[in-house]
């Protein structure tokens, strides 16, 4: 009967109830919702959809926002380029949010794309190279790292593209 009770009482814990891969995707669809909901408030959400790479830069800033979140919370093992390229890219929108609140300019600040679109991209442009050059991360095919990837050479692309007579676009960069 002793026995009983002690199979009774270790009874397993409770699960949580966010689990890592449904947390990471409420994450995401977050950061989704919260860029499409800032390009309806500032009007560019429109048809055709002429401010094209301004609307992308905007979405490419909220993921960088749940970023670090998303990857602090990861597996153990070796880390990607491109989620060190999603961790710096948020880490940068972070930092930046955080210096423009303790200057009290938080009003003014766009909090999603806090640096211009040259910035971004260089500064990313120069931790792909840094990265690659000192092999400090490996190659794998997870989510998180292809990520980081698209968005790394979104901001890369973004930058070089601001560098270009605005004539040989097509598209608004405002």
């Amino acid at each position: 009967m002793a026995a009983k009770r002690a199979t009774s009482r270790s009874a397993p814990a409770a699960t949580p109830p966010a689990s890592g891969p449904v947390f990471n995707a409420v994450l995401v669809g977050s950061a989704v919702c919260y860029a499409l909901a800032v390009l309806v408030d500032r009007g560019r959400m429109s048809w055709p959809p002429n401010q094209l790479l301004a609307s992308l830069y905007t979405v490419a800033g909220c993921l960088a926002v749940v970023g670090p979140v998303i990857l602090a919370r990861g597996e153990a093992g070796e880390a990607g380029l491109g989620e060190l390229v999603g961790m710096t890219a948020g880490l940068l929108v972070w930092v930046f949010d955080a210096a423009a609140a303790l200057r009290g300019e938080w009003r003014a600040t766009a909090w999603v794309t806090p640096l211009g679109a040259q910035t971004m991209g260089l500064t990313i442009l120069a931790v792909l190279l840094a990265g690659w050059r000192c092999k400090v991360a490996g190659w794998s095919w997870s989510w998180t790292n292809v990520t980081g990837w698209v968005l790394g050479l979104f901001w890369v692309g973004l930058a070089i593209a601001t560098m270009l007579p605005t004539r040989a676009l097509g598209l608004a960069l405002r």
